[in-house]
């Protein structure tokens, strides 16, 4: 009998990462799931609970390797925890940026270093970067969110030719919109100086919530992984979302130029 594999999911009180969490349990995974708070994690079969915060770097390795030890070692490292700060890059103070590296950036990075000697040592593994779409579409207003996801999916592509000839997969998952709590958990920095970025701002801020309307589900991004870690040779990079992100957008990204692409977001946003 096979052993069940053994997964390290950051950001499993919520959204994409519950629904991971869930189905991943439900085909007999054993999941180690994290949150600052584990009063929100789910109580599922086979599933651990993981206390973390990605930006106490001093606690992060003992809270890993401590999760590392009673799994024996993991197969799948995912790293999905999200956090959202809302504002014009002018005013996002230096500690909000930092802030949003730490969690989207370096923090998974660290979980990367920390789970690759031990499937160096058994020459196989998988590590599922959750990114976003807006590597290849940033949003406006959300720039450290950006700069921190395109920071990471370059990452992982490097990753991948450092790791050839091993058995150790790196896949790069670029969701769009996704019908989760982001919106309501993202943080909007509004100071006077946000003045001068009216009315674009605003009218940002309602394009967004209108295009969650046509969001795709946290479950149907969490099903994607599921086939991606039966997959022996899993492609390096998956955009998934609805039809239009997913295929028609991603599609008009390889043919169109920036100065068109960037036309379609202002267009897109609202901006003026």
């Amino acid at each position: 009998m096979n052993t069940p594999a053994k997964v390290f999911l950051t950001g499993a009180s919520s959204g994409i990462g519950r629904a991971l969490a869930t189905l991943l349990c439900t085909e007999g995974f054993h999941v180690w799931g994290t949150s600052r708070d584990v009063a929100r994690l789910p109580v599922l079969a086979h599933f651990h609970a993981v206390a973390l915060d990605l930006n106490a770097v001093d606690a992060l390795e003992a809270a890993f390797e401590a999760a590392a030890h009673e799994a024996g070692g993991f197969d799948i490292l995912v790293n999905n925890a999200g956090d959202v700060v809302n504002a014009p890059l002018e005013v996002l103070a230096q500690s909000g940026m930092r802030a949003q590296m730490e969690t989207l950036f370096f923090g998974p990075l660290e979980l990367i270093r920390l789970a690759l000697p031990e499937m160096r040592r058994r020459n196989r593994g998988l590590i599922v970067n959750v990114t976003s779409l807006a590597v290849q579409f940033p949003i406006p207003f959300n720039a450290a969110y950006n700069a921190a996801k395109a920071a990471l999916s370059s990452c992982s592509e490097c990753l991948r030719l450092e790791l050839t000839g091993t058995g150790i997969r790196v896949v790069d998952i670029q969701p769009g919109d996704v019908a989760t709590e982001i919106l309501k958990r993202t943080r909007e920095i509004d100071v006077p100086e946000c003045s001068a970025y009216e009315p674009s701002l605003s009218n940002c801020r309602v394009a967004e919530a209108v295009k969650m309307k046509d969001a795709c589900t946290p479950e149907k991004v969490a099903r994607l992984i599921l086939r991606l870690i039966s997959d022996a040779s899993p492609p390096p990079r998956v955009a998934v979302g609805n039809f239009f992100e997913a295929r028609l957008a991603t599609f008009a990204s390889r043919l169109l130029s920036r100065r068109m692409v960037e036309r379609l977001q202002r267009w897109m946003y609202g901006l003026s």
